[in-house]
């Protein structure tokens, strides 16, 4: 989600939008409003028609990540919708693949109540007559997709059960084989067409829809909308088929998962905290843990930062290891200016842990802290949640009858080239004296252009996250971190 523009928005909304980030966890359970039923007394093929054509001009028309071609293809699909009504959940699927067509993991279908609620946000600043957020109420909405009571998390190319209800808790790290008897590795490329961004950020998009029979269904991968069933490889070797049914939140008990609560490693612990420290003498260093990039109700994200280099310099520490695995996102413009001035306060090493999941503000902060630190910056585990150069910083669209939202992303960050090349970047990365775009939000007074030239955010030491981690409660990343050290010359 924005990087930037949600540098006004109420902490409430921001926290909203970094669940979008969180890659729009399709975990929630779906509302119990039939979306077949009729649209205000219209016939379907009207408000489809009309919804169309809110999203071409307000979402697909401001949207600057489309390629030529990938907008023709979106401008085809759209005027098939137009021609050919369809089932209101179908109807919504095929708008999210769409907006998908833009390859860019910042431009997104929201929840209905992730964008509702950040739409609060932007109202609550007095933008009410923004393009944007319109706060009109449709007619009816379509719910969001329903679930199963099946979590899977991308590993690698396989999708493994990390999270299961108490009947189902002996499919804990299994590995999903076959969708209604569809081999797996023949799927992905259609699951894939739900998000846009890297391969890494679309299986994390993918590992939601696998849990959605509506979604699953709408493609033409399950036999029904309301349950799907599944091939898994246990733990154990044993290969098991299983039938789940979609069930609202008010049935779910008894939740498991991986890692397991009672013996996770540190970087689990505590899941309510968003900023964690703890001493680690064994590489003489400390370890900084970053779960978001925006503050929390009680505490300020830059304050905690300056609290534990504090702690750091307090311990007699040379190293520091900041931990964004979990980080999803925020405004970087929080920290920028710590980030760009850390590596000039610490004199030893740091080691910045990254997974798929750390995206946006997140990625944006490391790379503020490379820039500064260079050969002193080490990157440990996965590579990043997006490329080097992405669009961001919109705000939502909502369409009028079905009440889906979508968000365009409307200006270019360009982190590996400093933005020399391109006059549409958000100001405060653009080069001084060069043309800039703006964001949906405008800022509450100046900021500083401050561009970021960082060819790459690869791992200098590739250590990914694995099922046997997880069920093992282990930490490749901080065991490479601690393998690192003890090098010769370290």
């Amino acid at each position: 989600m924005p990087t930037s523009s949600v540098l006004s928005l109420p902490h409430r909304a921001t926290k909203i939008v970094l669940g979008v980030l969180l890659v729009l966890a399709p975990m929630a359970f779906c509302a119990s409003l039939e979306a077949q039923q009729s649209h205000a007394g219209k016939e379907r093929s009207q408000w489809q028609r009309e919804d169309v054509a809110v999203f071409r001009d307000d979402f697909l028309a401001r949207d600057r990540a489309f390629t030529p071609e990938a907008r023709a293809i979106a401008e085809r699909r759209l005027a098939k919708l137009e021609r050919q009504p369809v089932d209101p959940t179908i109807f919504a699927v095929e708008l999210c693949r769409i907006a998908a067509l833009a390859d860019n993991g910042h431009t997104q279908c929201l929840p209905n109540g992730v964008g509702h609620d950040v739409c609060r946000g932007v109202a609550a600043l007095g933008f009410e007559q923004s393009p944007w957020c319109p706060l009109r109420t449709p007619d009816f909405e379509i719910p969001d997709f329903n679930a199963v009571p099946i979590a899977f998390f991308a590993f690698g190319r396989d999708f493994n059960v990390v999270g299961a209800g108490a009947g189902d808790a002996d499919l804990l790290g299994a590995r999903l084989v076959a969708v209604e008897d569809r081999p797996i590795e023949r799927i992905v490329p259609l699951l894939r067409s739900f998000t846009g961004g890297t391969a890494a950020h679309r299986d994390q998009g993918a590992a939601g829809v696998l849990a959605s029979p509506q979604q699953l269904h709408a493609v033409g991968l399950s036999h029904s909308a309301d349950a799907v069933r599944y091939t898994f490889i246990a733990l154990g070797g044993k290969k098991v088929s299983r039938v789940f049914s979609a069930r609202s939140s008010s049935k779910a008990a008894a939740w498991h998962r991986l890692p397991d609560p009672e013996k996770e490693s540190w970087a689990f612990q505590e899941p309510e905290k968003p900023f964690r420290f703890r001493d680690a003498p064994e590489i003489d260093g400390v370890v900084v843990q970053l779960r978001r990039t925006f503050d929390a109700d009680d505490r300020k994200i830059a304050d905690f930062l300056e609290e534990s280099e504090a702690k750091r310099q307090s311990l007699g520490r040379r190293h520091v290891v900041l931990d964004m695995r979990f980080n999803g996102g925020g405004n970087f413009l929080l920290i920028r200016d710590f980030m760009a001035r850390w590596p000039a306060r610490a004199p030893g090493r740091f080691f910045v842990l990254t997974s798929r999941q750390t995206f946006s503000a997140a990625i944006a902060s490391i790379a503020y802290l490379k820039q500064a630190g260079k050969k002193r910056v080490t990157i440990v585990g996965e590579p990043v949640g997006d490329r080097m150069m992405f669009f961001s910083d919109g705000l939502p669209v909502r369409l009028p009858h079905s009440g889906r939202y979508f968000l365009p992303a409307v200006v270019r960050m360009d982190y590996s080239d400093g933005c020399r090349k391109y006059d549409d970047c958000a100001a405060m990365i653009a080069q001084p004296g060069l043309p800039a775009a703006t964001g949906a939000l405008p800022m509450l007074g100046p900021v500083d252009r401050l561009p970021i030239t960082v060819p790459t955010l690869e791992p200098d030491i590739p250590a990914p996250w694995t099922i046997g981690a997880w069920v093992n409660a282990k930490d490749p990343m901080m065991e490479a971190v601690m393998a690192s050290m003890v090098e010769p010359g370290d």
